[in-house]
Parts: C-alpha cells; structure tokens; sequence
C-alpha cells in the first residue's frame, strides 16, 4: 500500500503474529483484505486514466475534423456561390445538432468521450456559421464581437449534453473577451464588467458551491485562472472609466486586485471543501501568494507612499466599495466557520488601511503583521489545530531577507544573519519531517 498507515500496518502484522496477538488465520484474514484493497485501487485509479485518455483523445479528435472541415472550405471559398455557402454554414451545424439529439435521447448510455465530441463539434459548427453568415453579409463589428456570440451559443452544450470541453471553452472565451473590452470605452453591458455575470453560466461549477457535477481539480484550476483575470479586468475597468483621478495608474489598479484576491481566499466553501487539500482549493493558494508578496512589498519604506496613495484614491471608485461589502460578507462566514488561517491572510489586504493614519509606518505594520502570521501558523499545528508550520517557516525567512535588504546593515552581518537563519530553516524542517514520520507510524 502506498499510505503510510497501511504500510505500518502489514509490516507489523509478522510481529504481532509471532507475539500471539493474532492467529495464523487472523494474520492471513488482514493481508488477503489489504491486498484486495489495493487491487481494487489500482484498478479504479486505471479506470479513471483510461476515460480521461479517451475524453481528451475524443476531444482532440473532433477539433482537428472540425479544423481540417474549415480549412478545406476556406481553400475552395472563391468557387463557391452563395447558396453554396449558406449551406456550408447550416448543413454542418445541422448534422451537429441532430447528432447531439440523439446522443441526448440515448441518455446515460452513451460513452462520456463520445459527448465530449459532439458538444465540441456542435461549438465549432456553430462558430464557423457564424463567421460565415457574418462575412457573406459584411455584418461588421470586431472579433471580441463574434467570440460573445459564438461562446453564448455554445453555453447550453455544457448541461444539455453534458460536455465539460465546451466548459472549457466557454470559460477560456469569457476570459479572452473581458481582457479584451478592457481597455475600451463603452456602454457597461460591452465590458468587462459583466464578466461576473458571465460566469453565472458555470455556477454550478464553483468551488463551493452545492454542485450537480463535481468540478475536477483541472477545472478548479481553470475557474481560478479566469475569475483572476476576468474580475481583475472588470476592475481595471471600472477604475479607468467611473474612478478617481489617478485612473489607469498602476497604485490604484494594485489594490483593486488585492481586494480580490482577497475575496477568492476567503470564498466561502462547504465543511468537505474546508477538509480538502490546498492543491484542489487554487483559489486559497494563489490568492494567498497575491496578498503574501503584496504583504512583503509593503515592508519596505520606499513603498509606502506608492501604496497608500493607490488606496487613497480607490476609496472614491464605487468598484472598491463593492469588494470592500464582499470582502466583509466572507470574512463574517470565515469567522463563522473559524476559518482562521484565511481570515488572517486575507486581512493582508486593509493593512494599507488600518496604517493610513500613520502613514510612514505602513512598512513597520506589515513587518509585524507578517511576523506574527508566520509564527500563528507555526503555533497552530501545535495547539491540535490546522495550521502550517513550514509555510509559516517560510513567511518568517523571506520577511528576514526583506527587512535585511531593505536595512542599512553591511554585508558581513547580513550573510551571518542570512546563514543563521538558514540553517534554523532547516533544521525546523527536519523536525517537522520526523515529527511527521512519528505520527504516521503511531497510527495503525
């Protein structure tokens, strides 16, 4: 077995045989259910491998014939009259479509790959008629145009059939336009701003969310990915076109974004998603990773006017209200459900608040705060509580390398500083390692 509690296990199932704590057929009974265990893993684990290869063999497939059907159109486009091309536009999505009926009318007992490649050809199809309709009749507008469109159409493929590669799709487009309406001046419903609305196609989705389809931790990572960059161009562009004065300035942009990553580490999760591990809850890693560095940014002196003068000004955009409301809302239900370690992560982000009325000391609280949030997260895992002793560790030594660079000390004292601290580093990391070591073997 590849856990350590069950390795411990049959390692010292001779042992107590010998000792006569079990019998003969005892000892055979536990290793005969072990093994079947296993088998059963591996052979789930295979399964799994094995459909996931043909989703995505399937997937590949289906985009290299819609490809290649768009090419050899294309090449002969010319030749062709315009009845020809209309029906060059409608005849491949009709076939797509009446495929999609009957994979949807065969219910559950069609192949998942096999969906995955109707709902990606029924999306190509429908671009591609889109874009022919659009060219025959020179209907204008810009390519951010035909991708709204094209996505919005694609979006019922995701639950009618379902698919999650037109998921993918659709979230990658919704990405693609926000970014791109970002830097445009224009009515709000053709901007970024509605990207939150958007996502509401995938809610079911979310992490955290009572979902009828578990997202996969690719998916997760996806959804992550898109709702950084999407929220952030709404807010970019919200900033530009109803903020304050230093609008489109890189000070008042900064802030916006740590408000929201901010908001994707608090976002409230189910008590199974709380117990789930940090690799399959990427909105908790990477906005931890945003507010950390944004945290040891503000450590340094020269920083602090740059910092506070960003926040100074957001303060009069109805945008930083809105994620200051947000911010709020999840953090109550963090504290709710003692969600302690997020709770202090995400108060990263109102430091520059709470040291506005000093001003010059926004380096000296951020020093202490992080401080203090690297040595809670160390006490944590010794008061029997979920804590992260070597992300603590770690916090403590990269606030040292801050402090060191940013102190007039000279290098003599800062290597022997740096040297101290290394080796405390990982001298903390082999206890932890035997520490862990030592649980694992006193559980049976």
């Amino acid at each position: 077995m590849k856990s350590s509690p069950h390795r411990w296990l049959l390692e010292h199932i001779p042992e107590w045989e010998r000792d006569g704590l079990l019998t003969a057929e005892a000892a055979r009974t536990l290793r005969e259910r072990h093994l079947a265990e296993q088998a059963s893993e591996e052979a789930h684990s295979g399964l799994a491998h094995s459909r996931l290869a043909q989703i995505v063999t399937g997937s590949l497939g289906a985009l290299l014939v819609g490809l290649g059907l768009i090419a050899v159109i294309g090449y002969n486009w010319d030749d062709f009259s315009r009845p020809v091309r209309l029906s060059f536009a409608f005849l491949p999505l009709l076939a797509a479509q009446l495929f999609s009926l009957r994979i949807v009318l065969r219910g559950q007992t069609v192949a998942t790959w096999v969906r995955e490649c109707a709902g990606l050809l029924q999306a190509l199809a429908t671009g591609a008629c889109l874009a022919i309709v659009s060219q025959m009749y020179n209907l204008g507008g810009e390519w951010p145009d035909l991708l709204f469109w094209w996505m919005l159409l694609s979006l019922p493929l995701v639950w009618v059939l379902p698919s999650k590669a037109v998921a993918v799709f659709y979230l990658t487009a919704v990405t693609v336009w926000s970014v791109s309406r970002m830097d445009d001046v224009g009515p709000w419903y053709n901007s970024p701003v509605m990207y939150p609305v958007l996502l509401l196609g995938l809610l079911p989705l979310w992490p955290g969310w009572p979902p009828r389809h578990v997202p996969s931790v690719f998916m997760r990572w996806l959804l992550t990915m898109s709702a950084i960059v999407g929220l952030c161009g709404a807010a970019t562009f919200a900033s530009n076109t109803w903020g304050p004065a230093l609008a489109g300035e890189s000070q008042t942009d900064l802030w916006l974004w740590t408000l929201i990553a901010a908001v994707l580490v608090l976002f409230p999760l189910s008590p199974s998603g709380m117990a789930e591990s940090l690799g399959r809850k990427p909105q908790v890693v990477l906005g931890s990773l945003w507010l950390l560095g944004y945290g040891l940014a503000g450590t340094f002196s020269e920083s602090n006017e740059f910092l506070l003068e960003g926040v100074l000004e957001d303060f009069t955009g109805p945008w930083t209200w809105g994620l200051l409301a947000v911010m709020a809302a999840f953090m109550m239900i963090a504290a709710f459900r003692q969600r302690w370690a997020v709770l202090a992560i995400a108060a990263i982000g109102l430091l520059p608040v709470i040291a506005y009325p000093l001003a010059a000391m926004l380096n000296w609280v951020s020093t202490v705060y992080l401080f203090g949030l690297g040595v809670m997260f160390i006490l944590l895992e010794f008061t029997g509580r979920r804590g992260s002793p070597r992300l603590g560790a770690a916090l403590l030594c990269a606030l040292i390398i801050a402090r060191m660079a940013d102190s007039q000390f000279s290098l003599l004292t800062k290597g022997l500083v740096f040297m101290v601290a290394g080796v405390a580093f990982l001298v903390f990391n082999l206890a932890m390692t035997r520490q862990g070591r030592g649980h694992a073997l006193k559980t049976p």
